[in-house]
Formats: structure tokens, C-alpha cells, sequence
């Protein structure tokens, strides 16, 4: 799905995929399906722990390799089967219906259906492939040999500008990311991190955004969608990630 060339005028939908077509941190949800599976994985909790004072110094990227220690040792054809087994868990019911009668609005329109997600490409695979996109780029964690602690992120986290850097080559021969937009394109997503990709789109959408996203896209005119979350205000949802977290969540 990520090697072909596109060079035609069709368009693009670039979807992001954690709180944009579902309401959770899908990291945080595959944590609670191993967890609960295999509970002395939650051991990870004693490597996590002492890294979190320095969360701001590792960034995104550092305490992402320290989060997935819960896949330590486990090979490549574990991670698949158990990517689609928790993809299975989760669709359809686990996704904003809203969202998903949007994302066949997109495929109507011809255009070519982009999925791009911070999260591993374990589960973001599977998902792409039972919602039809035509091409998919997430966080690509090092299996060879099985996980180590602290794995490496092949071509680093995909996030923020980092996600036009892989997407690069499905992109229009000569387009350039600073000063181009992408005719006839829309992009979605709730983060102000993907701005970089919602600014080469000729319109985009805000699904429930943060504070700084909805700041931009206002002022932008961009579409508003605010499908109902499964829980109601911040404190919920901390809750219900931290019980995501140690695999205590329903």
C-alpha cells in the first residue's frame, strides 16, 4: 500500500486516525488488549514509571520507545496476529459512526484515501485494509529478533511534519511541502500536530480538536465535526486512558 507512485490529479483524503476516526489513543487500547491477555506484561509499569519526570525531555518519540516495552520479545508474526485479532475486537463499534459515514463520503468522490497515524503499524495496518484506504503510514516499530525494551522507530515517530516526510512519495512529482496545496484535497484529524498535514490540503475538517487546532481551523473557516465522545469531560478521560493503561479497561 506505501510503495506505489501517485501522479494523477484525483485528489486526496488524508485521515488521521486516533481521536479523529476513533475517540481513544489506539496505543492505549492495544495496551489494555495485550495487558488483559497476558497480564504480567504489566511489568512495563516498573521501566515507565522512573522515564516519566523526563517525559518532556524524551518528547513524543523517547517515551513512545519506553511505552511499548509491553511488547518486549514478541516477534513479527505474533505482533500481526495479534494486530488483527484487536482490530477485529474493536470495529466497527469502537469508531465514531459519524466519522466513518464521512470516510465513505470521501471514497465517493474518487479521491485517493490516505491514512496516516502516529500510532504502530501493528493495528494501523489492519485498519486500513477493513476501511478500504488505498495507502496507510504509521509509527513503525523495529521487530527484528522480537522487541527489545526501548525499541527503535524505523524512520522515527509519524507525527507532525514527520508524517509528509512518508507520505512523500505518493505526493505530486515537483510538489513542495512549504508553498504547495493539493487541489481538490481535504484533510481531518483533532491534533494541532497535524498541521503540517492539513496545510497542504485545499480544505480540511476538525473532529472534536484541541484548543490550538480549533484556534486555526476557525479562523480558517474549516468544517467542524463533534461526534459524541464515549466519555464526558477531561477527568473521564483520563480515567478511562489510566485504566486503558494497566489493562483494566472494559
Amino acid at each position: 500500500m506505501n510503495t506505489a507512485k501517485y501522479n494523477q490529479p484525483r485528489g486526496y483524503a488524508l485521515f488521521d486516525l486516533d481521536q479523529t476516526l476513533i475517540p481513544w489513543d489506539t496505543q492505549l487500547l492495544f495496551c489494555n488488549f495485550m495487558l488483559k491477555r497476558v497480564p504480567w506484561r504489566r511489568c512495563y509499569l516498573l521501566l515507565l514509571i522512573p522515564f516519566l519526570p523526563v517525559a518532556k525531555i524524551l518528547g513524543a518519540e523517547g517515551m513512545k520507545r519506553v511505552f511499548l516495552n509491553y511488547l518486549w520479545g514478541l516477534d513479527r508474526e505474533e505482533l500481526a496476529k495479534l494486530g488483527e485479532e484487536f482490530v477485529a475486537e474493536i470495529m466497527p463499534d469502537g469508531f465514531y459512526p459519524e466519522m466513518l459515514t464521512v470516510l465513505e463520503e470521501q471514497k465517493v468522490t474518487g479521491r485517493l484515501m490516505v491514512l496516516s497515524s502516529a500510532s504502530p503499524d501493528i493495528w494501523v495496518r489492519p485498519i486500513a485494509q477493513r476501511l478500504g484506504f488505498d495507502h496507510y503510514f504509521a509509527t513503525e516499530v523495529e521487530t527484528k529478533d522480537g522487541v527489545r525494551l526501548f525499541p527503535d522507530l524505523n524512520g522515527g515517530n509519524n507525527k507532525g511534519a514527520n508524517k509528509l516526510v512518508k507520505m512523500r512519495h505518493i505526493l505530486p512529482e515537483g510538489f513542495d511541502l512549504e508553498n504547495d496545496t493539493l487541489p481538490n484535497s481535504h484533510g481531518f484529524s483533532d491534533s494541532h500536530a497535524d498541521l503540517p498535514m492539513l496545510n497542504i490540503c485545499e480544505d480540511a475538517s476538525m473532529v472534536n480538536p484541541t484548543a490550538d487546532l480549533a484556534k486555526v481551523g476557525n479562523a480558517r473557516g474549516w468544517t467542524l465535526y463533534t461526534p459524541k465522545r464515549p466519555t464526558q469531560g477531561k477527568r473521564q478521560f483520563t480515567i478511562a486512558c489510566l485504566r486503558q493503561a494497566l489493562g483494566m479497561w472494559k
